[in-house]
């Protein structure tokens, strides 16, 4: 089952042969994204009439799930980098027809690792596309993917719905109630920033992590009455709770563009209470 509506659309393409030769998918969910990703080949390339549960014997599916297809690769990044070799073993392995499906398929994760020599390197692909050689390219961020690539491909976002019905052990939403309440609370939010806030994440992917969390979060609270909140947004009504969810939105757009996080945190909490008060 294909839980992305937009690679849902993907195979409606399919079907009616206007299928691109790439695609840059944009996603806040590698693990998810991938596994769409999967789903959608094994139905484009099914022989038969495709369904969940086979019934048939061409092995396919387990092939794809096992990674032991021939035609079928999936690149991940070898230490900080996706490196050339990564780049030119693939090329090498699909200078023929497939065999066992309609396509030779690669699948790059975690695209904005692509170095300017990778990068280079697999634009042979994109740029004289064979019919049987289809790719995707996997990213948090099409824009801090290398433009040459990014240029050749069809990008697609892939945004996935997170459940916060409330996972006890989950670090981030922790954080989100407890930053949430403080910063609501009083006009120290700044002070919060700086002292607390600066030593509980360190990484740029942390913090998008968090406000993806903060994202969902409020927009659940937005979106559903007798959802469980804390005490201070009980008092925002829903006019100013779509307000922090855009306010949200406008912080992972800074994030994603490297904006520099102190600077993020800082107008947040000016943004925020502004609102709340």
């Amino acid at each position: 089952m294909i839980e992305s509506d937009n690679l849902q659309l993907i195979l409606t393409r399919y079907h009616e042969n206007k299928l691109p030769h790439a695609f840059l998918l944009e996603t806040n969910d590698y693990e998810r994204c991938y596994k769409d990703v999967v789903s959608l080949l094994k139905q484009i390339n099914c022989p038969f009439s495709y369904q969940e549960k086979c019934k048939n014997s061409c092995n396919l599916c387990n092939l794809f799930d096992t990674e032991n297809l021939p035609s079928f690769i999936h690149v991940i990044p070898d230490g900080q980098t996706i490196k050339k070799e990564q780049i030119l073993a693939v090329m090498q392995k699909f200078e023929t027809k497939p065999v066992f499906s309609k396509y030779n398929m690669y699948v790059i994760e975690c695209a904005e690792k692509l170095n300017s020599s990778s990068a280079n390197t697999i634009l042979k692909f994109l740029e004289e596309p064979e019919d049987f050689i289809l790719g995707f390219f996997i990213t948090n961020n099409k824009e801090s993917v290398i433009a040459t690539v990014r240029s050749r491909c069809q990008i697609v976002s892939v945004i996935y719905e997170e459940d916060v019905s409330y996972v006890e052990e989950d670090i981030y939403l922790d954080h989100v109630r407890i930053y949430l309440n403080q910063i609501l609370e009083n006009n120290e939010g700044l002070l919060f920033n700086k002292h607390t806030m600066s030593k509980v994440f360190k990484e740029r992917g942390e913090w998008e992590n968090f406000f993806y969390k903060m994202f969902y979060y409020i927009r659940e609270c937005y979106l559903n009455d007798n959802f469980p909140r804390i005490e201070r947004l009980h008092r925002v009504d829903k006019q100013k709770m779509h307000q922090m969810v855009l306010l949200i939105e406008k912080v992972l757009k800074y994030i994603k563009s490297n904006v520099n996080i102190e600077l993020i945190l800082d107008m947040f909490v000016i943004e925020v209470r502004n609102i709340y008060e």
